[in-house]
């Protein structure tokens, strides 16, 4: 370096190519403590566009909220905890432009803690947060109608816990810009789940319900025709057969999660592919349907030429089923989940090297087709593939941890 100059007397757009590169512990951290140059640079909106600060279960919240202060331009905060309200009020005096808020179930964030989030971030774009207690629910709706670039909701629970009337009415009326609505574990009024489709259906990308939602509600869910992915717990036991076909009318789709399919349903599912009327469908996920046939899995696999992530779950296959023989056929497979196939004992595992070349992810459960010497081969010809999962009810693969996560965030 010339005579007189320094290393931190590098111009600015160097130091943001440097800066780029460090995790977020020390862009907040370290690098702002060097000299007050490097504070500022270190500061700058571009390089905290895409970052999370989600700090640990260790980290205390005096921690965590000296992290925030050296944090202005943070966008995402994300804690694995819950916090207490000095975190919200330090998180609301130094961050000037918070975006995302992730408040897990285990989070108790009042009414007057989202509205001093509110007044301070009125342009949040994503909310995760719990629902209070019932009586503080209407208010909480009225608050969150209020964020005009709300994209993105979603209700956390542990548990499947009650919404008082009135709350998804209120989000309907407000909220202007929402896309994507999850409604975690949840039971919400019939009539409101009603209103609030018929209010906001055409607007949205992205719905889960994991609760009862009535037949009208269903036909409102079938016009929402801008729907990218879908998460749908069938729990009513009386939607009639044939209005399952009805959510063929999604062509939008690319990722799909059915759950909980009756026998007698299940008949009509294969129904919403024909035609490739889903042929833009990514990720499928089949869970709990009882009845569910190799014929109608053939229809479904036929029909989506560009399926990537493909997950079946208690869905009573059968090795008569020809189940591998129809996912062999999707070559773009790069996720397979099979869980609780205890039934299909004829798995040609062998043959994924040459027929799920692109195959990334092999997550099984309960399989005796899946042995350790199986694995070994499996490992041997495709040495790129991850294999999670207990493979035998007394062998588990070195991954099962990654496995039991993958389930826990597919099926929450």
């Amino acid at each position: 370096m010339a005579s007189g100059k320094h290393f931190t007397d590098l111009p600015d757009e160097l130091l943001l190519i440097i800066f780029s590169n460090l995790s977020i512990e020390d862009l907040a951290m370290s690098v702002q403590h060097v000299n007050s140059h490097w504070k500022n640079v270190s500061q700058d909106d571009s390089l905290w566009e895409y970052q999370t600060f989600s700090p640990g279960c260790k980290m205390s919240d005096e921690e965590i909220s000296r992290h925030l202060r050296n944090m202005p331009a943070l966008r995402s905060f994300c804690p694995s905890r819950g916090t207490n309200t000095k975190v919200v009020d330090t998180l609301c005096k130094y961050c000037r432009d918070i975006r995302h808020i992730y408040f897990g179930y285990f989070h108790k964030l009042s009414n007057s803690t989202l509205h001093q989030i509110l007044k301070k971030f009125p342009h949040i774009e994503e909310l995760v947060i719990p629902l209070p207690k019932v009586t503080d629910q209407l208010h909480f709706a009225e608050l969150v109608a209020q964020f005009q670039k709300l994209t993105t909701l979603t209700f956390t629970s542990h548990c499947l816990s009650t919404v008082a009337s009135g709350v998804l009415r209120a989000i309907a009326d407000g909220c202007p810009s929402l896309q994507c609505v999850d409604m975690g574990f949840t039971k919400s009024q019939t009539k409101d789940i009603e209103y609030f489709l018929e209010k906001k259906g055409r607007q949205l990308s992205s719905f889960s319900v994991r609760s009862y939602i009535s037949t009208v509600a269903h036909k409102l869910l079938t016009e929402c025709s801008n729907l990218e992915s879908l998460t749908y717990h069938n729990l009513n036991v009386d939607l009639p057969n044939t209005y399952i076909q009805s959510l063929s009318k999604l062509s939008e789709m690319r990722k799909l999660v059915l759950r909980y399919f009756r026998e007698c349903q299940t008949r009509n599912v294969s129904s919403i592919f024909k035609n490739q009327s889903m042929s833009k469908l990514i990720t499928l996920y089949l869970y709990d349907s009882d009845d569910f046939d190799g014929s109608s899995l053939a229809v479904i696999l036929t029909n989506c030429p560009q399926l990537q992530r493909l997950a079946v779950h208690e869905c009573g296959l059968t090795d008569d089923d020809d189940v591998m023989e129809h996912i062999f056929k999707c070559k773009q497979l790069e996720v397979l989940e099979l869980s609780h196939t205890s039934h299909l004992l004829g798995i040609n595992f062998h043959l994924i090297p040459s027929t799920l070349v692109h195959l990334t992810e092999l997550h099984v459960h309960d399989c005796s087709s899946l042995d350790k010497k199986c694995m070994d081969k499996l490992k041997d010809e495709m040495p790129h593939l991850l294999i999670a999962g207990i493979y035998t009810r007394n062998e588990e693969t070195d991954v099962n941890l990654a496995d039991a996560n993958f389930f826990i965030s597919q099926l929450l």
